[in-house]
């Protein structure tokens, strides 16, 4: 009778590399795609003219600020700074404002961060 030979027990190695690498580029992505970084660096963010939504923008902003509950917008105005990526200036009083960042496409909206808010002038 020939002896069965004792099998070596795979240590699963291979898995674990593979884990790690997909995590780091979740990690890699996840960092990419960061909250604004290219809006904030963009100078057209900040030397673009305000102007009233129309049309279709009208119809995409509203719904993007209903739906993520923005509340006292009675009046905004928007700055296309890139293809569906808008800053929003909105405001219920005409003296203060609030400034948003929004992708239509993806369906979000943030809020400016502190150096957006020290660039973003009123727009009137």
């Amino acid at each position: 009778m020939a002896k069965e030979t004792p099998r070596k027990k795979k240590s699963g190695g291979g898995v674990w590399i593979i884990i790690i690498i997909v995590i780091l580029i979740l990690f890699y992505l996840i960092g990419s795609n960061s909250d604004s970084s290219n809006i904030v660096e963009d100078q057209q963010t900040y030397t673009k003219q305000w102007v009233e939504p129309s049309g279709a923008n009208f119809t995409t902003i509203n719904k993007l600020l209903i739906k993520h509950q923005v509340r006292g917008c009675g009046e905004y105005y928007i700055k296309e700074v890139a293809s569906d990526e808008f800053v929003i200036a909105c405001t219920s009083d005409g003296k203060n404002w609030t400034y948003y960042i929004a992708w239509p496409n993806i369906d979000e909206l943030y809020g400016a961060n502190g150096e957006m808010l020290s660039k973003l002038t009123p727009p009137y």
